[in-house]
């Protein structure tokens, strides 16, 4: 059977305590679109940190916060495809604006990141992840999200706890992550159910030989405030 391996590299998860005033507040989905070969990957909405940011709701973070975040994936691929799509962590990361300007360098990344926990998990499943943000936990090795249709989807949940005991020392600190999602498409079958939503979990074989890839960085953006004064 004949398939096709498309690879994302580098959801940029980014984490930033913001000093000063509060920030505005932000709600909503933010959405990983795969559309097939061609194409690749989709991320929305963006931010000013990135233009495939997908954490919306992890700006304007305080000390004692419990935030959370929907991540929809979708298959949006042809019909005549369905596509296997799966997520990996890579850990802290290095951030860079648009001249190309370091943000935030990889070990600062950690060491802020480090005193946050961040849990993901799949509707209907068991959690993915659940560790220090720094960490690639459950994530460090690709896990199959499952297998999808055309206009199939999947939601993640993100959910990030920030210490009531974090200090001063770690205003306007910047930390990413660097996630990866990857597709592998299969021609549809005769046997395949013509209304599956979803496939099987199972998690198949990723051989040594992945060949042509097609890469793509994105990013999310936490951002904290300053604690106001007493």
């Amino acid at each position: 059977m004949k398939k096709t391996i498309t690879i994302l590299s580098s959801l940029v998860l980014v984490l930033i305590l913001v000093c000063g005033t509060a920030a505005p507040s932000f709600a909503g989905e933010s959405h990983v679109t795969y559309q097939g070969k061609a194409k690749d990957f989709v991320f929305q909405p963006g931010s000013s940190y990135s233009p495939t940011d997908l954490f919306t709701n992890f700006k304007g973070v305080m000390p004692g916060d419990q935030l959370t975040q929907q991540i929809q994936v979708k298959n949006d691929a042809s019909k005549k495809v369905k596509v296997k799509l799966y997520i990996k962590a890579l850990g802290p990361a290095e951030l860079q604006n648009d001249n190309g300007e370091q943000i935030v360098n990889k070990a600062d990344s950690a060491d802020f990141l480090k005193e946050m926990n961040l849990t993901v998990t799949q509707d209907g499943k068991s959690k993915l992840f659940q560790a220090p943000a720094d960490q690639t936990a459950g994530l460090t090795d690709w896990v199959c999200l499952g297998t999808f249709y055309s206009g199939a989807d999947v939601m993640l949940n993100v959910s990030l706890d920030v210490p009531i005991t974090m200090g001063n020392d770690y205003q306007d600190r910047i930390g990413a992550l660097d996630w990866q999602f990857m597709a592998e498409e299969y021609p549809i079958s005769k046997d395949d159910p013509k209304a599956a939503k979803t496939g099987d979990d199972m998690n198949i074989w990723l051989y040594a030989g992945i060949g042509a890839v097609a890469l793509l960085a994105a990013g999310l953006v936490f951002a904290t405030r300053r604690k106001k004064s007493e």
